[in-house]
């Protein structure tokens, strides 16, 4: 005989303890089963069991957003331990929201382990000659000195360039040193710069800064705070730094680029150590970059964000120092009509980017928008890194070129002999699309 049972009555231990075997997925699936098991979702239990259960806020467009953001922290802000907050830093309401989200996490939640930022933009909810711009930045800098000096063992610490939370960086800095120095692993503290954005140029990071952090093998700056003492700083710890991310925004005249035996040295002493390097509005000559571009740094991602900047001498640059360890090159500019040209596609010579494909063996990830490339090219590229899992081009970019001869009516005739050349764009063959 089945004997009929009601399992919402279940008490709310009980389904917690059964809920908390359950994946993400299906966990939000019982949930959605009536009132009694929406409410099991709030309980302790199956946010201290899953360490990493992510807590993502968005607050873009505030209208939109402010029930649901206000609906996920009232219910769960204090019971997580991994917060990520995508939010719009010019809307001075939606800082403000922040802030109270920054002052709950520090009086009601000592468990965090990851506290992310992701601003939509590098501009500010107020200019730096406004009253109230100061306050504010103190007012975010006492919230994340509280939350830091609580919490027991913060591992992930991103900014995302929020540059309110910036501004008062070597204290937080120091803070997390005192604090947080055996279990913080990541630490992202680089910021965005350009003519239309705060400047941060008074921070200094000195390499003593990082001496106490035994643990962080991944760490975020500006290419001012990189030194030869900080490299030099990182081979002596003795948790070795996997990842260096490195953002290039101006070329400071005050600064000198890393010397060549330095980076020889760590390469050696951290093998496994990756750089990645970040050009954001970097409107400089190849030689500038050269600075930071060191022949010595093991660079695995080179990111270059509206630099308009790409040319023969850079991509030959790549190819000969970097050919077994670049993994990723994402060019990425505003497609201009005409697009821009990185060499001249009517010379003889082997295309620089080409070459790159062929000589950089680890190369798994090619972006170039914003560039003219020829089909053919995309075609040599592609058979000659066939473990490319990315490559990204704009189709309106993508150009066929014909030799020939054009007839007194106009009508252009192929011929491999013909003076003139026949351009097309946007038209690709079924070889590419398949590609």
């Amino acid at each position: 005989m089945v004997f009929p049972y009601d399992y919402s009555e279940l008490p709310q231990i009980v389904l917690a303890e059964i809920f908390s075997y359950l994946s993400h997925n299906d966990l939000l699936s019982a949930s959605s089963t009536c009132s009694s098991w929406r409410n099991v979702l709030y309980h302790p239990k199956l946010w201290s069991s899953v360490p990493y259960r992510p807590l993502r806020l968005h607050l873009i467009h505030r209208p939109n957003d402010i029930q649901c953001f206000r609906y996920l922290t009232t219910n769960f802000l204090s019971l997580t331990r991994y917060v990520e907050i995508r939010f719009d830093p010019t809307d001075f309401n939606v800082v403000k929201d922040i802030l109270q989200v920054l002052d709950t996490i520090a009086c009601t939640n000592r468990q965090i382990k990851v506290l992310i930022f992701r601003p939509t933009s590098t501009r500010c909810a107020l200019a730096e000659n406004e009253q109230p711009f100061i306050p504010l930045c103190d007012k975010i800098f006492h919230l994340l000195k509280q939350i830091i000096e609580c919490n027991q063992a913060l591992e992930i610490l991103s900014f995302g360039c929020w540059f309110e939370s910036l501004f008062r960086i070597e204290e937080l800095v120091h803070v997390l040193a005192q604090r947080q120095s055996q279990s913080i692993q990541q630490l992202h503290l680089a910021s965005i710069k350009n003519s239309e954005t705060h400047s941060i140029a008074d921070i200094y990071l000195t390499s003593q800064s990082f001496l106490p952090f035994v643990s962080l093998h991944t760490l975020s700056i500006d290419s001012t705070y990189l030194t030869d003492e900080l490299l030099q700083c990182f081979a002596q710890q003795p948790t070795q730094l996997k990842q260096l991310i490195v953002h290039v925004s101006e070329f400071r005249s005050d600064t000198q680029p890393v010397d060549e035996t330095v980076w020889q040295s760590v390469s050696s002493i951290m093998p496994d150590l990756r750089v990645t390097v970040h050009m954001l509005n970097a409107h400089e000559t190849f030689r500038k970059y050269s600075r930071v571009l060191r022949p010595g740094m093991p660079l695995s991602h080179l990111r270059m964000y509206f630099c308009s900047s790409l040319n023969v001498d850079l991509l030959c640059y790549l190819s000969v120092h970097y050919r077994s360890t670049l993994e990723c090159l994402d060019v990425i500019d505003s497609v201009t009509e005409p697009a821009l040209r990185y060499h001249n596609l009517f010379r003889a010579e082997p295309d620089p980017l080409v070459l790159l494909a062929w000589q950089c063996k680890k190369l798994t990830s090619l972006t170039i928008l914003g560039y003219e490339v020829l089909e053919v090219n995309l075609l040599a590229i592609a058979k000659l890194r066939p473990q490319l899992r990315t490559l990204n081009v704009c189709a309106d970019c993508v150009m066929t070129l014909q030799y020939g001869h054009l007839q007194m009516n106009h009508q252009f005739v192929e011929d491999d002999d013909g003076n003139d050349a026949f351009i097309q764009y946007g038209i690709c063959t079924n070889s590419i699309q398949t590609i």
